[in-house]
This record gives structure tokens, C-alpha cells and sequence, in this order.
């Protein structure tokens, strides 16, 4: 078994980290890295190639979270092809909730019958392994095509909120966007499973709390200003819901200590 990561085609680097290919046929290499499974959004692809010389897609599933290790297992028939994302990029490029790919993989043939078929078809007869990459990145292509503009939004918007998670950046947001609020709120909400408002906090939340950490502050008043607070007395209303502690008291007792 041979197994390396690659970088993704030109039309993806924006969206695809990075590409992990596993050919059970090959011999593998002496400087191989062991393979670990990740949190990371994933197009997953499978084939298996019988002693008669004809090749099946046994696999095409969409990973919101973690797949499953059995999935990794290979013999000397397997190829596999998994695609990991960048966060909130897969809901958008395949035009699906967000929470369909929270708890359980998405089989691609129950989604769009005729089309992923057709897909499994140029998968099967595909001759090589970097045929079948280009299978792929050529589905990739045409799914962001269809869904160029809720992929951007949903890029562009949690890319600013991460960046600047004040109260004041959802207006700008729809400012530069040029879209009504119900409209960001629904597209938003479907394609990332969460609402601007509460993705905003938990960003402004985990700024605080890295700051907190770092102890490179004087007062709990830099902390809570520096991360975009109104005041320190919202910081540690924050603080509380996310950790049920207090800033002090964490800072004295960690979570560990966190009130009952």
C-alpha cells in the first residue's frame, strides 16, 4: 500500500486543503508517512478492482466531521481518494444543509441519482488513478460553478468574522455583500448551521479566551475591549455562557474549577 497527499487542482486551492490518494496496489514507500484521520470536511471516493478487471465505485460520500477508521482499511484492490475541505466550504459547494453533514455521511448516488451515476460511470472506466482525480476535481469545478455565489458569501463572510468579530461587522457584511438581512441570516444559517449572530460570538468568544490564556494582558478590561466588547461586564456574561466559569476564576482554577 502507497498512500501521499497532493495539492489540489487550480480551480480548488481556495477551497481544498489538501488531496490524500492510497493505492492498496502499489508497493509502498520507505519515507511513507502514517495516515491519521481528521476533523476536516471530506468528499470521500473508493474504488475496488475485482480479479475478472472490472473496477467499482464502492464509495462517494460527503464528510461533515470525522470518518469512520474502517473506511481507511485497504487490500490490494482499493484506491482511495479523499478530498479535505477548508471550514463551511462543502454545504455550499454541494447545495446542502449544513446539519445533513453534521452526525452521518452523505452518500453523493442519493442525493442527484443521474448525475453522480454518470459520475460513478467515469470513475469505473477511468485507467489511473490520476484519471480518476480528474474525474473528481471535474465534478468539484462544475459543483462550484453551480454554487459560485453561495460559496463566496459564506467564504467572504465567516473569513471577516474571524478576522473581525466585533458587533459591528454583520452590517458591514451586508454592506459590501448588498444582500438584506433575512437573506444573509437564511443562507448563512442553512449553509454554515449556525446564525451570524451566535458564529460572530463564539469567533469573539474564542478571541477572548486565547488572549486570556496567553496571559499577556494587565486587566480583564484589555481583554474584553481588545476583543471587541461593549464593556468587561459583557466579556464575563460571555465568558460564563461558553465556559460556565468566570475570567478570574478561571484564571485561578482553569476549567476544571468551574462551578457546578
Amino acid at each position: 500500500m502507497k498512500h501521499w497527499y497532493q495539492r489540489p487542482g487550480k480551480l480548488l486551492t481556495e477551497f481544498v486543503r489538501t488531496v490524500l490518494i492510497i493505492e492498496g496496489f502499489s508497493e509502498p514507500d520507505s519515507n511513507s508517512l502514517p495516515i491519521f484521520t481528521n476533523g476536516m470536511p471530506t468528499l470521500f471516493c473508493r474504488t475496488e478492482k475485482f480479479p475478472s478487471g472490472y473496477e467499482n465505485a464502492t464509495q462517494l460520500t460527503l464528510h461533515g466531521k470525522f470518518i469512520n477508521s474502517d473506511c481507511w482499511t485497504t487490500n490490494n484492490n482499493s484506491t482511495i481518494i479523499a478530498y479535505f475541505f477548508k471550514p463551511f466550504v462543502l454545504a455550499g459547494i454541494f447545495n446542502m444543509p449544513a446539519k445533513k453533514l453534521v452526525n452521518t455521511p452523505v452518500d453523493l448516488c442519493n442525493c442527484s441519482p443521474h448525475k453522480y451515476n454518470a459520475l460513478r460511470t467515469q470513475l469505473i472506466y477511468a485507467d489511473s488513478t490520476s484519471r480518476k482525480v480528474e474525474v473528481l476535481d471535474n465534478l468539484l469545478a462544475q459543483q462550484l460553478n453551480e454554487n459560485k455565489k453561495i460559496v463566496e458569501i459564506i467564504q467572504y463572510a465567516t473569513d471577516q468574522i474571524i478576522c473581525n468579530s466585533g458587533t459591528e461587522i454583520l452590517s458591514e457584511i451586508l454592506q459590501e455583500l448588498k444582500l438584506n438581512e433575512r437573506t444573509f441570516q437564511r443562507i448563512f444559517k442553512k449553509y454554515v448551521g449556525v446564525t451570524p449572530t451566535q458564529y460572530r460570538r463564539i469567533c469573539q468568544f474564542e478571541l477572548s479566551f486565547r488572549q486570556l490564556r496567553s496571559k499577556q494582558f494587565d486587566k480583564i478590561s484589555d481583554v474584553a475591549f481588545s476583543s471587541g466588547f461593549a464593556d468587561q461586564s459583557h466579556f464575563i456574561r460571555s465568558f460564563k455562557e461558553f465556559t460556565q466559569t468566570t475570567p478570574n476564576d478561571y484564571l485561578r482554577k482553569g476549567l476544571t474549577g468551574k462551578n457546578s
